[in-house]
């Protein structure tokens, strides 16, 4: 069956649907100006989408100062959760249980929603990271640790989001620090640092930087293909992606891309991956090969994406 992709296009200041085969568009919803990061829930049923507010981090303004819950199956928005002076939501997420995670840039805080699904206001908990800028952040399954990439600090915060009485731990992981991935499992905590131009593998039970490798020219985010044991890194102004040997840091592979790269998602066998570019497309691309499957049009600045399941779309056909 047909798979459908949800889909944020910054600058045209929505969410869309797509036919993950053909193209087609199968649904547009008007947000806020500049929506960025959002997160989908176990169930496919709420998306949590951040209104950052500004185009992107080197721009003034505190205008975004919201979390907008959109209602994935009706393609409308169901709630919006105010965030008072934690402006400028950029990383955003949620655990093993459900709770919600949003990162206000302009605060400094990561603020915790226990029940999402409430449609109420305010929020349980309201956590320093300890660092400045803080752009994205990651965390582990029952929410009790935190890992925040802080631009200006320069550093990876480590802290507990329900214990603001503990100081949060620094790691000088490089400048710029912005792409994250967690292996839990494996006790593992990559990090990509935009003007060192490196990854750095980070022990999460001592915290320690056990080894680093340079990339390819501003990694921006940073993602582990378990299937082949490799890591992918976007390069946003050195217009490209590129693969790594995971053990090694090896760069396997760099590929050039029509503009510069924005966001990445593997799909679930991880045979494909798509990536979001600046110039209104979204190309797939095999893992294996990197051949360049699928080329289709989007709106302006497509960016995070998720990949819905087999047969999603009967739900707006039924409502059509």
């Amino acid at each position: 069956m047909a798979q459908s992709m949800m889909l944020i296009e910054k600058c045209s200041h929505c969410v869309s649907w797509y036919d993950i085969e053909t193209g087609a568009l199968q649904g547009r919803l008007d947000l806020p100006d500049y929506p960025h990061e959002f997160v989908v829930d176990d169930e496919f049923r709420y998306a949590y989408v951040g209104h950052y507010g500004v185009q992107n981090s080197g721009i003034d303004g505190t205008d975004g100062r919201s979390v907008i819950v959109v209602d994935i199956r009706k393609q409308e928005i169901a709630h919006t959760y105010d965030l008072g002076e934690h402006a400028r939501p950029h990383g955003i997420g949620l655990d093993g249980q459900g709770r919600l995670y949003v990162l206000s840039e302009w605060t400094g805080h990561l603020l915790v929603k226990e029940n999402p699904r409430a449609f109420d206001q305010g929020w349980d908990h309201i956590t320093p990271t300890g660092g400045t800028k803080c752009h994205l952040f990651a965390l582990t399954k029952d929410g009790q640790t935190s890992y925040s990439m802080n631009l200006t600090s320069g550093d990876v915060t480590v802290f507990n989001p329900y214990d603001a009485s503990v100081a949060p731990i620094s790691i000088k992981s490089g400048d710029k620090p912005e792409g994250r991935c967690l292996r839990e499992d494996a006790g593992i905590l990559y990090t990509s640092q935009r003007i060192s131009n490196t990854v750095a593998v980070i022990d999460t039970k001592t915290l320690e930087i056990q080894r680093s490798f340079p990339t390819p020219d501003d990694p921006c985010r940073i993602y582990y293909d378990g299937k082949r044991n490799r890591l992918v890194t976007m390069n946003h102004f050195g217009g490209s992606f590129s693969v790594f040997d995971e053990t090694t840091g090896e760069m396997l592979h760099e590929q050039k891309t029509p503009a510069n790269p924005l966001a990445l998602c593997i799909d679930d066998e991880a045979a494909f991956a798509y990536i979001a570019i600046d110039c209104e497309q979204v190309q797939r691309f095999n893992l294996d090969t990197f051949e360049v499957v699928q080329t289709f049009d989007t709106g302006k600045e497509p960016d995070v994406m998720v990949i819905l399941p087999d047969g999603f779309s009967k739900h707006w056909e039924a409502s059509a």
